[in-house]
């Protein structure tokens, strides 16, 4: 019986960790706007001409750190990568 609780227990930590497991791989957090560098959101604004910044992410991978801004322009939604340099490694118009 013991052994089948196990079981039971570990499938369930198993399906409510899946939603987080991306964030185990991924030092990735939620930041406050007034929080991004300026040279960062100043990248942002010159990929996509006229956003509306709304959201931002910091993520560190290996030697970097990375933010993920996310905004508006034209009713469109964007995702916009920039280094903490400045440097614009992706620009990506989201789905409706």
């Amino acid at each position: 019986m013991k052994l089948w609780q196990v079981v039971v227990a570990l499938v369930l930590v198993s399906f409510v960790g899946c939603a987080s497991l991306e964030g185990i791989f991924e030092d990735e957090e939620t930041v406050p706007l007034s929080e991004v560098p300026a040279k960062v959101k100043a990248a942002a604004s010159n990929a996509v001409k006229g956003i509306e910044l709304t959201e931002a992410e910091v993520e560190r991978e290996d030697d970097r750190v990375v933010y993920e801004l996310e905004g508006e322009a034209n009713g469109k939604e964007y995702e916009i990568e920039v280094t903490a340099d400045g440097e614009v490694l992706e620009v990506e118009e989201e789905e409706d």
